[in-house]
């Protein structure tokens, strides 16, 4: 027979599970609302960051490391398609995979690595897109290296600096905006 502590214990885990299943599935569903589409992929979107952003914040940066990492299975997923169709090479798109999509949304989940209170909150978004942005700007200089226009041969970083900054800095404001707003009123849920 369970005691008290082991069910209220499974009780806070299947919180845990359904509260990130839900979360993922709003971030799924706002990734697909988008305000404008990157050519080579990245867009703004209704605030798809967010839900990750505020469980890594939440339960703390191991789980949203995995509730991260998860996301970027299911974005992957949705983008394969288009990422196929590209014509890289084998090896950008492995590279593309790895940096766009399994280590750029994990870090989403580092949102909640400074600990609880509304200074640590934003710096800890700013520092889980900041990451974010890093794993892109990576995968613009090795695997769409390729696809550079003849005009920026030479300017390899700062390309990729500006052609991920176009739409991940516009979608990292939507997201700071909102979340700024939702802190007071979601604080008894964070």
């Amino acid at each position: 027979m369970m005691n008290e502590q082991s069910t209220s214990g499974m009780s806070k885990t299947n919180l845990r599970l359904v509260e990130s299943a839900i979360m993922l599935a709003l971030s799924t569903v706002l990734s697909l609302i988008k305000v404008y589409q990157m050519p080579l992929g990245g867009s703004v979107t209704l605030c798809s960051m967010l839900p990750v952003l505020l469980i890594g914040y939440k339960y703390g940066f191991k789980w949203g490391i995995l509730t991260g990492f998860t996301y970027g299975v299911i974005q992957l997923l949705l983008d394969v398609a288009a990422i196929m169709s590209w014509g890289l090479t084998p090896t950008a798109v492995a590279a593309s995979f790895v940096f766009d999509y399994l280590i750029a949304f994990t870090c989403l989940g580092l949102a909640g690595i400074y600990g609880r209170g509304f200074s640590k909150f934003v710096a800890g978004m700013f520092t889980a897109v900041v990451l974010r942005f890093a794993s892109h700007f990576v995968s613009g200089v090795t695997a769409y290296a390729s696809w550079l226009p003849a005009e920026w041969q030479g300017h390899l970083c700062l390309y990729s600096i500006a052609y991920n900054g176009s739409f991940l800095l516009p979608d990292f404001i939507i997201c700071l905006v909102v979340g700024v707003l939702l802190y007071k009123p979601l604080r008894r849920f964070l």
